[in-house]
């Protein structure tokens, strides 16, 4: 029997008022979904499990003593998190890129600096050992995403 995964978010209105069917995806596509609920969600944030999410958020506004360091904390606690959370891979490897960018607000006529990560996992479906790769783009300072 092959499973069938629900595209996010989910549309619940046309849920409850029998409107239309639940949009599907592929399996990939909903790791994908849900890695990326994984890297934005905070540790407490989730009400039935209070360890989902990624301890990235902790890191949000610290400050940088060792960039080295900073980076080797923020890749291990994303791997860390997909392995516990993402039961769908295995052989998890996560690759962070930083830049910093900056962003002008003309309205308000300020500038402010963020720092961009993109982060790479590169893993492999246990359903199919087909290997799979996933992007994402976050900006701290707030933490955001793209």
């Amino acid at each position: 029997m092959e499973l069938q995964y629900y595209k996010l978010p989910l549309d619940l209105e046309s849920i409850l008022n029998g409107d239309g069917e639940i949009s599907t995806c592929s399996e990939i596509e909903s790791i994908d979904q849900h890695i990326e609920l994984i890297l934005t969600t905070c540790p407490g944030e989730h009400k039935f499990n209070k360890n989902f999410g990624c301890r990235i958020w902790d890191m949000d506004f610290e400050k940088v003593v060792s960039r080295k360091k900073w980076e080797e904390d923020f890749t291990a606690h994303i791997k860390d998190a997909v392995e516990q959370f993402e039961q769908r891979i295995k052989d998890v490897v996560v690759s962070i890129h930083i830049t910093e960018i900056t962003r002008e607000d003309r309205v308000a006529n300020t500038t402010a600096i963020k720092k961009r990560v993109i982060v790479q996992i590169k893993a492999q479906l246990v359903s199919t050992r087909q290997s799979c790769g996933y992007k994402y783009k976050l900006y701290l300072g707030p933490l955001a995403t793209e």
